[in-house]
């Protein structure tokens, strides 16, 4: 797929997707939903990524919905059509797609992310965020309510009454709040924001990408499940990363006292 609305690109290991409207506030639109779900997808798909960053082109993360196409749907709907079917379709995938991701992924909240520009980054693993952005679930406030998947994902993610505040308040949460909430692990100063994504990256890359799949899978087991169902899951993975090649890989070069090189791995 050509991009549009989206930028992406591949360099030590990290993919780089970066929604690409500076001039709209990086509004969402239905294509940029199909270009993102599309961008994720070959990410994970490359051998040479070992993680994922998502962020946005100037001063917005993503501010929204662009208003243009909540117009159009309401002429849509009182002229009789479907509305906005086509609008929601390509991003429908994109909670269960995150979720089912083998490569970590960071968020870098480098502006405004309201409305799907907040519930875009839910079902991401780790969320960073620029002291001077701001996240807010303004659906209320346009009629609407929260979608992809944010009314299971955020309380899960900081408590039921946090969510509920974010949510039915609708106002924009400064990032010390977000912080304090726990929907974000790190705020950092506007320009070290990317310096500390790839920071983040990095570490990640230093993982086996067997455990790191295994890990976020067991994570978001533990989350949708009992203990049980997630120790379960556990002994199976666990077992595949003892069998591993790159798990020798690592053991060998630890008491070797080198770095791990896993093109020395036969796929």
């Amino acid at each position: 797929m050509a991009y549009e609305t989206i930028l992406y690109e591949v360099a030590a290991s990290v993919a780089t997707v970066t929604l690409n409207r500076p001039a709209k506030l990086n509004a969402y639109t239905a294509r940029m939903g199909a270009e993102l779900v599309d961008a994720m997808r070959r990410a994970d798909d490359d051998a040479a990524v070992r993680a994922i960053i998502l962020t946005g082109a100037g001063r917005a993360f993503c501010a929204g919905a662009d208003i243009a196409g909540f117009a159009d749907n309401i002429k849509a709907r009182d002229g009789g059509g479907a509305g906005n079917a086509e609008r929601r379709g390509g991003i429908l995938e994109y909670p269960a797609l995150m979720g089912a991701l083998r490569k970590p992924s960071i968020v870098a909240i480098n502006g405004y992310a309201v409305g799907i520009g907040a519930t875009m980054t839910l079902p991401c693993d780790i969320r960073i965020m620029a002291e001077t952005a701001k996240v807010g679930f303004v659906f209320a406030r346009v009629g609407l309510m929260p979608e992809l998947g944010s009314s299971y994902l955020l309380p899960r993610l900081i408590g039921a009454a946090r969510a509920a505040e974010m949510m039915l308040t609708g106002r924009n949460f400064s990032a010390v709040e977000c912080l304090q909430a726990g929907l974000v692990s790190q705020v950092t100063p506007t320009e070290a924001l990317m310096v500390k994504a790839h920071e983040i990256a990095a570490d990640i890359c230093l993982g086996s990408p067997t455990s790191l799949a295994l890990t976020r899978r067991a994570i978001n087991t533990g989350l949708n499940g009992t203990l049980e169902t997630a120790m379960d899951f556990e002994g199976l993975a666990i077992e595949r990363c003892y069998s591993s090649a790159e798990h020798k890989e690592y053991v060998s070069a630890f008491i070797d006292k080198r770095k791990p090189d896993l093109s020395r791995i036969k796929r």
